[in-house]
């Protein structure tokens, strides 16, 4: 059923949406909108189909879609803005809003689309290769980082080629590669780390307390307290599969319990804000390294197939191969 203000009684034309539903719209609204609307109304003067005393122009999209185009249409004391909350709108609104030049819809689309990528960030990437938007599918593409290198399925993924999705598929582990340096060199902890916090890291080498050390990394030549080496590793390793800033910061709160649970008063000395400003510092070394990496847009490139055409035939001659027949002599 349609919803005001497309049963307004000034309404001059309707336009017939695909799935059959009816829209009594005020022509002055739309042609000032997009002169794209012009060519409707043009119709709509030809047209030898009439309701009452209207005439009905059909259009291709469904009523859902006609409803969000024509409410931009309309003044706002009339029609508010329309939402987008269902992210399968987000194609055929943007196809719409193109074909009607609706230039600010096209925007608004795209705003929607990326309030959605932190929750749904493939099906956004696969949306954004489809609609065609390289900045929205490269920022989707990072917000896949926060996700496991094999992603769940989504219905979008038919959406997009293999040769797309090997392109994310290949940023993200590349990533999960070029993170993997800050295990190995700690000396972005041993000088970088000095400067923003007074104490340094002395809090997290095993020291007087007794509490038991770790033996994977050292710190200038000293160990760091087992529980800190254990977050690290930890973080290491989840970082290969989700190389993204929240990945360190997700694991801090574990780290802090086992400490206050261990009872030792000078570990748990300001366990919480000293495991939260290493966490943060670390996570923008994560974005720093991850930033570098590119995704391959070569491979993101519309795929142009080639046509295999036979030769052209020369008059008079045989095909190369010896095909032709060969005459008979007499």
């Amino acid at each position: 059923m349609v919803a005001p203000p497309f049963l307004h009684a000034k309404g001059d034309i309707i336009l017939r949406s695909s799935d059959g539903v009816d829209f009594r719209v005020i022509t002055l609204f739309l042609s000032l909108a997009s002169s794209s609307f012009d060519s409707i109304i043009e119709q709509a003067a030809q047209s030898d189909q009439i309701e009452g005393d209207l005439p009905i122009v059909p259009v291709e999209e469904n009523h859902r879609v006609l409803d969000i185009c024509l409410r931009f249409c309309y003044p706002s004391t009339l029609a508010e803005d329309p939402p987008l909350h269902e992210i399968e709108d987000i194609i055929p609104v943007l196809e719409a809003a193109r074909k009607y030049s609706l230039k600010p819809l096209e925007h608004k689309v795209r705003q929607a689309l990326k309030s959605r990528m932190e929750k749904e960030p493939l099906r956004c990437f696969a949306l954004a290769m489809r609609a065609q938007l390289n900045i929205e599918a490269t920022l989707a593409a990072e917000y896949t980082l926060r996700q496991s290198l094999i992603p769940a399925r989504v219905p979008e993924i038919n959406l997009i080629t293999a040769k797309e999705l090997l392109a994310l598929l290949t940023y993200h582990h590349r990533c999960g590669i070029s993170v993997q340096s800050l295990g190995k060199d700690l000396s972005w902890i041993t000088s970088g780390y000095l400067i923003l916090n007074a104490t340094g890291y002395q809090w997290i080498i095993s020291g007087s307390c007794g509490c038991e050390s770790g033996s994977r990394f050292l710190l200038n030549g000293q160990k760091p307290l087992k529980w800190w080496s254990d977050y690290m590793e930890k973080s290491m390793m989840s970082l290969y599969d989700k190389p993204s800033s929240h990945t360190v910061l997700a694991g801090v709160g574990d780290t802090v319990r086992r400490v206050r649970a261990s009872g030792c008063s000078q570990c748990c000395s300001n366990i919480l804000a000293n495991m939260t400003k290493f966490a943060e510092f670390f996570s923008r070394k994560v974005d720093t390294l991850t930033a570098k990496v590119d995704l391959d847009m070569e491979l993101l490139k519309p795929f142009v197939p080639i046509t295999l055409t036979a030769p052209a035939r020369v008059q008079g001659k045989a095909p190369a191969g010896g095909a032709g027949k060969k005459k008979k002599k007499k």
